[in-house]
């Protein structure tokens, strides 16, 4: 193999690495569905839901509508815990489900 072959195979060897130690995935996927408290303007986690005290306005939505759209925050600490922000490496990602 040639010196430029190998410089060629060392880049896209680094660039692969690159893309799966920077942190380029949301912890949260924007598309996951949450429960909104309309009267309370927050957000929870469907796994927290019982332990939540809320109103009886309640609706299902994308965690990006939540957030982004509507303006909601996650005050719950189960759900904070659940919902995190933030961005990831695609390695840690996919370790961690």
């Amino acid at each position: 193999m040639s010196r430029k072959g190998i410089w060629i195979l060392l880049v896209l060897m680094l660039v692969a690495v690159l893309l799966l130690l920077l942190p380029l995935a949301d912890r949260t996927s924007r598309s996951e569905r949450v429960i909104v408290d309309h009267t309370l303007k927050e957000i929870f986690h469907p796994g927290c839901f019982d332990q939540a005290e809320t109103t009886n306005y309640l609706d299902e939505v994308s965690f990006s509508r939540a957030t982004e759209t509507l303006g909601y925050q996650i005050e719950d600490g189960c759900s904070k815990e659940r919902l995190e922000t933030g961005k990831e490496s695609v390695i840690s990602k996919i370790f961690n489900e």
